[in-house]
């Protein structure tokens, strides 16, 4: 369900911290698909109906409740659950826990793991090896036709889906899987900010205020400008954060009326665009919330990438894989390789750092390429940050 919240966050204006580092401010041009449905085909040529066409370019956002079968979430479930299976008996033969909680579901197991090995659930997530259920749910058919119908598919109907794609599990008052205001753009090199880069959310529980669900601002996506964010002002993470204060003065403010709550039956899907601010809740449930996300894109950026690589959407680190060439043959993505280069394991090798030997002592510090975009600042209640101080 649809509900108005309000806005109130530990970034209110006002707050104040200590730039650690200070980057350059970065001068892009606003995107401008948005400025109106017209630009996407009709609605006859997709899944979805005018009306929802047209409320994705107006809100930015559009919610499609219980799309997935049960079928698919179980096997999503299954998946993840072997997940949580291998972590707790590496963990245990590591002397990190003292049992193997076999009795739970994946909704508790791994939460029962948190209270010995509090680190567990950012060890589990950071493994960047795509399980096939989840590849499943990226190459579903129809929202790949969703997404040519919003427009983001090439002039051919090519489509690519991005290296940056997560499995999240949202802990109760757990506050390195608590999602501050941000733009996803904001962990994209700016070179394609005006890009349109579609973010498919994926509720794999049912998602509700307890457990954390989402909230969007509507219409915040319609100057089609990326805002300026920080990283490590109000949330001990790698998480970059959007401040009010710069959301009013860059993307038209946001007050109690723009803010949507979307409570979301298992299966359901979230699409939204890369300029549009949202976050997630704070949970008080006693259970995880599951969710997924993934990005959908054209092959061909304006600006190429420095490395000259077509598919090359994440700083260099791994190329998206392309899922529909425009072609009428019968081309087949390789989505065994490709689901199996671990993005982390990219990530922490070119910052120098040893990625086997991190996994192996159940490293749990998150540092990505992104962090060199915006300034870096102490938390505004002080305290050390592990992942800004990597």
């Amino acid at each position: 369900m649809l509900s108005l919240l309000s806005a109130a966050t530990a970034a209110d204006e006002g707050s104040c911290s200590t730039h650690l580092l200070t980057r350059p401010a970065h001068e892009m041009p606003p995107a401008t698909w948005q400025l109106g449905s017209a630009a996407a085909p009709s609605p006859a040529s997709g899944p979805l109906s005018q009306a929802q066409v047209d409320a994705y370019f107006e809100d930015g956002f559009l919610f499609i409740p219980s799309f997935f079968s049960g079928d698919a979430l179980q096997r999503v479930e299954a998946d993840v659950s072997a997940q949580i299976d291998d972590l707790a008996h590496r963990l245990l033969r590591g002397g990190e826990i003292s049992s193997l909680y076999e009795g739970l579901g994946w909704t508790e197991r791994l939460l029962a793991m948190t209270l010995e090995f509090p680190d567990a659930p950012i060890v589990l997530i950071k493994r960047g090896v795509l399980p096939p259920s989840l590849a499943a749910l990226f190459a579903n058919a129809t929202v790949l036709d969703m997404a040519t119908q919003l427009g983001i598919a090439g002039p051919k109907g090519e489509l690519a889906v991005n290296a940056a794609w997560n499995l999240r599990a949202k802990l109760p008052k757990h506050e390195e899987t608590l999602v501050p205001w941000h733009q996803d753009n904001s962990y994209w090199e700016p070179r394609i900010w005006d890009e349109q880069i579609l973010t498919v959310w994926v509720s794999l529980v049912d998602a509700t205020r307890a457990n954390g669900c989402m909230q969007f601002v509507r219409g915040g996506h319609r100057s089609g400008k990326t805002a300026p964010h920080t990283v490590g002002t109000t949330s001990r993470t790698w998480y970059t954060e959007l401040a009010e204060a710069d959301m009013a003065a860059h993307l038209g403010g946001v007050d109690e009326s723009r803010i949507v709550t979307v409570e979301a039956p298992a299966g359901s899907l979230i699409l939204f665009a890369g300029t549009m601010p949202h976050r997630s809740l704070n949970s008080i449930s006693d259970r995880i919330r599951w969710s997924s996300d993934f990005r959908l894109h054209r092959p061909h950026a304006r600006r190429p990438a420095a490395s000259g690589r077509e598919l090359d959407w994440f700083y260099g680190l791994k190329d998206s894989l392309l899922l529909r060439d425009g072609s009428e043959g019968s081309y087949m993505p390789d989505w065994e390789a490709w689901s199996h280069l671990d993005r982390t394991a990219v990530q922490d090798a070119s910052s120098g750092l040893d990625a086997a030997s991190l996994a192996e002592t159940f490293d749990p510090v998150v540092i990505g390429p992104w962090m060199d975009l915006w300034n870096v600042t102490e938390h505004v209640d002080g305290g050390s940050n592990k992942h800004v101080d990597r």
